[in-house]
């Protein structure tokens, strides 16, 4: 039976690098693995990301895991076909909730599949849920805030990611916080760029001390709807097929003018993801801060066919969300002096989840 681990967290919670560590070390102990992402978009940059990586993946697009089993169902198979994995990761989008109901029962009632469900763990970026915790001002609304909380909720094993960015006495504040508020599950303070907490959790979820929760929690589909509907979706796919001696500035320059953008017109962000590629390297970028720096050093030199995909999940309304980041985009590319063309865009408001099972 191949072993299947789910992941859940919100938007920007770490949780795809989480994965894509745990899976260079299951390959070097001479394991297969795969993996399968999701999101409501069609253009996915940790799809991108991932299959750079060399690893397997897959992706569940359209809508979150809880209102897409059978498509689900219909990905892992062709996974274990053709990848033939001893374990497979499957991170559902950052606005999913309530997977015991509408994922880990319902698999747990086919036995007939060659998977087994063997945890859930729910990251959290713990310089947000500290926030959260502390009963600090927020960017998010109530509604959104209301998903996050449901994720937590229904943890099998809660990771608090992120714990370079705090300091000592504030991770010791959050896991007292998080003893307290929610109970009776194994919490872990992770750096998952840091191999031995990576193999830590590794050993957790793989030793059965993250079981997903055999009832599922309560959610509010009315509050969980609504805080769905007040996010933006928008992914652009651009390319240019003969970048000269200069590529990596203009990347940068993109990256930065939409962050600019954003600012200026105050939007809660959840994550504005980027993934550059071009014959030889390619690199991913994750801003979940419009504040945040050091990203520039992430941008390798690219030259050629290069291609840049962009998602960006906002608080905002969309349409105005999408206009903003493409008039950022067009500002980089003139001063680029050209080159750049929209291969795709899409920008969508996720519909309110419904529950199949």
């Amino acid at each position: 039976m191949t072993r299947l681990h789910l992941v859940n967290g919100f938007l920007g919670s770490g949780k795809t690098t989480a994965i894509v560590q745990a899976a260079r070390e299951h390959m070097a102990r001479g394991e297969r693995v795969g993996v399968v992402t999701n999101d409501q978009g069609r253009f996915l940059v940790d799809t991108a990301f991932v299959r750079a990586q060399q690893i397997p993946v897959v992706q569940v697009t359209g809508g979150c895991f809880c209102c897409s089993f059978d498509q689900l169902l219909d990905v892992l198979t062709d996974l274990n076909d053709d990848a033939r994995p001893d374990v497979i990761y499957a991170e559902s989008v950052g606005s999913c909730a309530d997977l015991v109901a509408t994922v880990v029962l319902p698999l747990r009632a086919k036995p007939e599949l060659s998977v087994t469900c063997e945890s859930l763990s729910v990251f959290a970026d713990s310089r947000l849920l500290l926030r959260l915790f502390r009963g600090e001002p927020l960017p998010f609304s109530d509604s959104v805030l209301y998903i996050m909380e449901s994720q937590l909720e229904e943890a099998g094993t809660l990771v608090l990611n992120k714990i370079d960015l705090l300091d000592d006495a504030a991770v010791k504040e959050l896991l007292a916080f998080s003893e307290e508020r929610l109970p009776g599950r194994p919490v872990l303070a992770q750096n998952s760029l840091d191999q031995r907490h990576v193999l830590r959790w590794i050993e957790m979820i793989d030793s059965g001390g993250a079981q997903a929760p055999r009832f599922p929690a309560r959610v509010d589909y009315d509050r969980y709807g609504e805080g769905e509907t007040q996010l933006a979706w928008v992914d652009r796919a651009l390319s240019a097929e003969d970048l000269g001696i200069g590529g990596r500035m203009q990347v940068i320059a993109m990256v930065r003018e939409i962050a600019q953008a954003l600012a200026e017109h105050r939007v809660p962000v959840a994550h504005v993801k980027f993934h550059v590629s071009c014959p030889g390297a390619s690199a991913k970028i994750s801003l979940t801060t419009l504040s945040q720096t050091g990203w520039e050093s992430e941008i390798p030199d690219v030259a050629g066919a290069v291609e840049l995909l962009v998602n960006a999940r906002v608080q905002a309304e969309s349409e105005r969300a999408g206009d903003w980041i493409d008039a950022a985009l067009e500002r980089a590319c003139v001063q680029s002096g050209g080159g750049w063309r929209v291969v795709t865009a899409d920008t969508l408001t996720p519909q309110a989840p419904r529950r199949p099972y």
